[in-house]
């Protein structure tokens, strides 16, 4: 009767790693997201500072802050949607994982719950032919 008592704080383990996991799986892929994106501000910002050493008149100044201001808008743009896309992709990972830890649990514990009611049914059962036994034998002597 313990067996299935078991296997039910079993899965209960199972799915907390699994959802441990599934958090440090995707902490994981934004932090790598994130250097990426620093590495990639960095060797725009080399190209940029070389960009404005050239530039010889007002004009071309201008011209160099004006790609400037659109690619740091494109950047954080960018950086922003993949941040709520890696966010929408944790969140659906960790649900679909918890869905799946949930039905794993319940057979667990409906498992459980059948070898429990069996086990009362035994003994309800045993206890029934018990008492009629005992109840034949005292009809016996009396008679």
């Amino acid at each position: 009767m313990q067996a299935p008592f078991l296997d039910l704080y079993r899965a209960g383990v199972r799915s907390m790693v699994d959802v441990m996991n599934t958090s440090l799986e995707n902490t994981q892929r934004l932090q790598k997201q994130q250097l990426d994106m620093v590495r990639t501000a960095l060797e725009e910002n080399s190209r940029s500072t070389g960009e404005l050493g050239e530039a010889s008149s007002l004009q071309d100044l201008m011209a160099v802050n004006s790609r400037l201001v659109g690619a740091q808008l494109d950047r954080m743009t960018e950086m922003w949607t993949s941040m709520w896309r890696v966010a929408g992709d944790a969140q659906k990972s960790m649900i679909d994982r918890m869905q799946s830890q949930i039905e794993q649990t319940a057979d667990a514990a409906g498992q459980a719950y059948e070898v429990g009611t069996r086990g009362a049914t035994d003994a309800t059962e045993l206890a029934a032919s018990q008492l009629a036994a005992a109840v034949g034998q005292a009809r016996r002597r009396s008679a």
